[in-house]
C-alpha cells in the first residue's frame, strides 16, 4: 500500500496531541477500547430487527509477511519485532452498515462525509444520529493508543446501485516529538505524526484499496477472513499489541481470574459495560448485542451472575419486572423518577433495583463467584459493611459508570457484608427537554453533558441558562431507594451512619486503610451499659467518629489505650507516593523530591478532660513549617485518654494516613 504522510497545516492536530485526546487514566485501555468499538457497531446497524454481531478475537500473523504491505515503515517494524510469530486484536462486526460514504474529500456532496472519511481520515467529528453513543469524535483515539498506533480498517459496504464494495486502508499515529518514529523524515518543518497507507490518488493523496484480490491478500497476512459476498461490516485489525501490558495490575496485587489472560478479560469488559443489551430481545431502540470473544458467544446462559443481575434490572426499568427471570423477580424494586419542572413529561425515568445476597450472586459453594466489586473493578477493602452500587444508562444501553460514593449514593444505607444494594437508572429517553429555543429530547441532553470518554453526566448552559436535570436525577433516585429500604431502628441507623461517616473521610480526606482502627466490639453489661471488650489492642488509635468541616478540613474524635510502661506516643501524617512507599512531611518538602509544603496539615489537638502526667507538642516540617507530627510524652499515665484532632487536606488527589507508634521506657 502507498504511503500518505499528513502534512502540517494551520490548527491541524499531531499525533502526540491525538494519543492524548481522551484524557482518562481511571479506566483501563481494554475497556474503553470495548466500550469505543461495541458502540461504534451499535450506532452502525442496519436493521433494528436484526441483532449486531461483534467479535473481538486475538489473532497470530506472521510478521515478514505482514509487514512487507507498509510502503515507508516495513523495514523499521522488521527491525523493531523480532520475532515473526506476532499478535493482534481483530474486531469485527456484522449486520452493520459499514464504512460508507465518498471514498475522498474531492467526492463530498452536502457536507455529508460518511463513516468512512469521520473514522479514518478525520478527528473530533461525532455521530450525527442523535440517539447514537458518540457525543465527541474522540474515542476512536483508543485504537491507536491500543498498539503501536497501527491501526488497520476493512469494510464492505452495499453501495445505492446495489452492488457491493470492499475497502481496506490503514491509519498510523505515533509521538513525533519522540526520537525513534517509524515514519521517515522526509519532510522539510515541523512532522505531525501521522500516516494512511491506501491506493495513490492525485498524486499527493491517498484513498482505501478498493480491489478485492489486494484486500484478501493483505487481510490473509493478517489471519483475517473476508466477508462474505453479501455480508456487510467492519474490520478494525489493531497490530502488534503487547498482551502483558494490556492487562493492567491491580496495585495490592490481587488479581481475579480473568487478568491473567486477555481473551477472559475482554469477555469480562463486554459484560461490565453492555450487560444491559446483551441477548437483550426487549431492547426498545434498535438492535439487541450478540457479542463473541474469539468466535465464543456470550449470552444471558453463561453470563456472570452480577452482570445477569445488572440485564435484569434494565429490562425491568423498561418492560417491567413480568419480564424479569424468577431468581431476581421477587427483590426488584421499580420507582419512577419524576422531575416537576424542565421536562415535557414529568416522568424522567425509572431507577430498579433490589439487594442481592451472595446466594444470589452465586459467591458460595460451590460455585464461588466473585463479588460485584472485583467484578466491576471497584476497590472495596471494608470487611463489615457493602457500599451501594448504582449504574446508570443512556438509550444505546451502554454502563455509563458505576457510583458507589458521590451523589448518586449520597444518603443511601450500606448494607452488611453479605448483602449488595445494586440499583440502575435508566431515564425516559424520548422525553422533551424544554428550553427557550430549542425542543431536545432527555438523551440528547444527556449526551451533550457526558465527558468524551462517556464516564459521567454532566448538567448544562443552555441559551446562557443552567439545567438541573442530572443533579435533580441524582437526588431521587437516592430517595426513592431509602423509600424502600428505610431503617426504622434508629439506633441501628445512627451506627450504621457513624460507620459510614468515617468510611467516607478515609476515602475522601485520607485513604482506606492505615488510618487508625475501628473501636473493638462492645460487651453489655448486665445493667444495659455498653463497655470495651477486654481484649481490645493496646497502643492503637481508634477513630470513633468523623465530622466534615469547612475548607477541606476535618475534625477525628479518637480514643486510644496507652499500656503500663509506655514513656511516648507519636502520631504522624504519611502520604503515598508511587509505588507501595510513603513519605513523610519532610521527604515530601527536599527539593528532589516534592519540593512543595506537605500537603496535609494538623491544625489542632484536644483532649475531651485533663490527663494528668500528658505533655503534648505538634511539630513541624523543618523547610515549610507544616503541623505533621505529634510527640506525646505519657510518663507514668496508663490508661485509656480521648480526644479530637482537626486536619486539614490542601491537595485534594494524594492519599495520606496518620502513623501511631509506642515508645516504651528501658528496663
Amino acid at each position: 500500500m502507498q504511503i500518505e504522510i499528513a502534512r502540517m497545516e494551520r490548527m491541524a492536530e499531531r499525533g502526540s496531541s491525538l494519543l492524548r485526546l481522551m484524557q482518562n487514566s481511571h479506566t483501563p485501555i481494554l475497556d474503553l477500547l470495548v466500550r469505543e468499538s461495541i458502540q461504534n457497531s451499535l450506532d452502525a446497524a442496519i436493521d433494528p430487527q436484526c441483532p449486531v454481531r461483534y467479535d473481538i478475537s486475538i489473532k497470530e500473523f506472521n510478521k515478514e509477511k505482514a509487514v512487507r504491505h507498509f510502503d515507508g515503515i516495513k523495514d523499521k517494524l522488521s527491525t523493531l519485532f523480532y520475532e515473526n510469530k506476532q499478535k493482534a486484536i481483530v474486531i469485527r462486526d456484522w449486520n452493520t452498515t459499514g464504512l460508507t460514504g465518498p471514498l475522498h474529500y474531492k467526492f463530498i456532496k452536502n457536507n455529508n462525509f460518511g463513516n468512512l472519511l469521520k473514522l479514518v481520515y478525520e478527528i473530533s467529528m461525532p455521530q450525527e444520529k442523535k440517539e447514537a453513543g458518540g457525543s465527541w469524535g474522540l474515542g476512536k483515539t483508543i485504537y491507536f493508543r491500543t498498539g503501536i498506533g497501527l491501526v488497520i480498517y476493512y469494510s464492505r459496504i452495499k453501495l445505492p446501485d446495489g452492488s457491493y464494495q470492499s475497502r481496506l486502508a490503514a491509519c498510523l499515529v505515533e509521538d513525533e516529538t519522540k526520537e525513534e518514529t517509524l515514519l521517515p523524515n522526509n519532510q522539510t518543518g515541523p512532522r505531525r505524526g501521522i500516516a494512511w497507507w491506501g491506493q495513490q490518488f492525485e498524486n499527493i493523496s491517498t484513498i482505501p484499496l478498493t480491489n478485492e484480490y489486494e484486500i484478501n491478500e493483505i487481510l490473509n497476512d493478517f489471519n483475517v477472513k473476508p466477508y462474505g459476498k453479501y455480508e456487510t461490516g467492519t474490520t478494525v485489525i489493531i497490530p502488534f499489541i503487547n498482551t502483558s501490558k494490556l492487562l493492567f495490575q491491580n496495585e495490592n496485587g490481587n488479581l481475579s481470574w480473568w487478568h491473567k489472560d486477555i481473551e477472559l478479560y475482554l469477555n469480562i469488559a463486554i459484560q461490565r459495560w453492555y450487560s444491559p443489551r446483551i441477548d437483550n430481545k426487549y431492547y426498545q431502540y434498535g438492535s439487541f448485542l450478540i457479542p463473541s470473544v474469539n468466535g465464543m458467544i456470550i449470552d444471558n446462559t453463561n453470563m456472570e451472575p452480577v452482570f445477569s443481575l445488572i440485564r435484569a434490572l434494565y429490562i425491568a426499568a423498561t418492560r417491567g419486572i413480568d419480564f424479569v427471570e424468577d431468581i431476581y423477580k421477587n427483590n426488584i424494586y421499580v420507582k419512577n423518577i419524576e422531575l416537576r419542572r424542565s421536562l415535557s413529561d414529568k416522568l424522567a425515568g425509572r431507577v430498579a433495583f433490589l439487594k442481592a445476597d451472595k446466594d444470589t450472586l452465586k459467591m458460595t459453594v460451590p460455585h464461588n463467584k466473585k463479588s460485584p466489586f472485583d467484578y466491576l473493578e471497584i476497590s472495596h477493602i471494608a470487611q463489615d459493611y457493602n457500599p451501594p452500587i448504582v449504574a446508570y444508562v443512556r438509550k444505546p444501553a451502554m454502563i455509563v459508570n458505576y457510583e458507589t460514593d458521590g451523589k448518586w449514593t449520597n444518603g443511601i444505607e450500606k448494607t452488611d457484608s453479605n448483602e449488595f444494594l445494586i440499583a440502575l437508572f435508566v431515564p425516559n429517553s424520548n422525553n422533551a427537554v424544554i428550553t427557550e429555543n430549542e425542543r431536545i429530547s432527555l438523551d440528547e441532553y444527556l449526551r451533550r453533558g457526558e465527558r468524551a470518554d462517556h464516564s459521567s453526566w454532566n448538567d448544562l448552559m443552555i441559551n446562557e441558562k443552567k439545567y438541573t436535570i442530572v443533579e435533580r436525577l441524582q437526588k431521587n433516585v437516592v430517595r426513592s431507594i431509602n423509600e424502600v429500604y428505610k431503617n426504622n431502628n434508629e439506633e441501628e441507623l445512627q451506627k450504621i451512619k457513624s460507620t459510614a461517616l468515617s468510611r467516607t473521610l478515609a476515602r475522601e480526606l485520607l485513604p482506606p486503610f492505615g488510618f487508625g482502627h475501628l473501636p473493638s466490639p462492645r460487651k453489655i453489661n448486665t445493667d444495659g451499659n455498653k463497655v470495651f471488650s477486654k481484649n481490645r489492642a493496646k497502643g492503637k488509635l481508634h477513630i470513633l467518629e468523623t465530622k466534615y468541616m469547612n475548607d477541606g478540613k476535618a475534625e477525628l474524635i479518637f480514643n486510644i489505650d496507652i499500656p503500663f510502661n509506655a514513656e511516648m506516643l507519636t502520631i504522624e501524617i504519611l502520604v503515598d507516593s508511587e509505588g507501595n512507599s510513603k513519605i513523610s512531611g519532610d521527604e515530601w518538602e527536599k527539593d528532589d523530591v516534592i519540593g512543595t509544603p506537605f500537603p496535609v496539615e494538623i491544625k489542632s489537638l484536644m483532649f475531651d478532660r485533663d490527663y494528668e502526667g500528658l505533655d503534648i507538642n505538634i511539630v513541624r516540617t523543618e523547610k515549610y513549617g507544616v503541623k505533621n507530627f505529634i510527640c506525646i510524652k505519657v510518663n507514668d499515665f496508663n490508661g485509656e485518654i480521648k480526644g479530637k484532632i482537626i486536619m486539614q487536606k490542601n491537595d485534594p488527589i494524594i492519599f495520606a494516613y496518620l502513623h501511631e507508634k509506642l515508645h516504651f521506657k528501658r528496663s
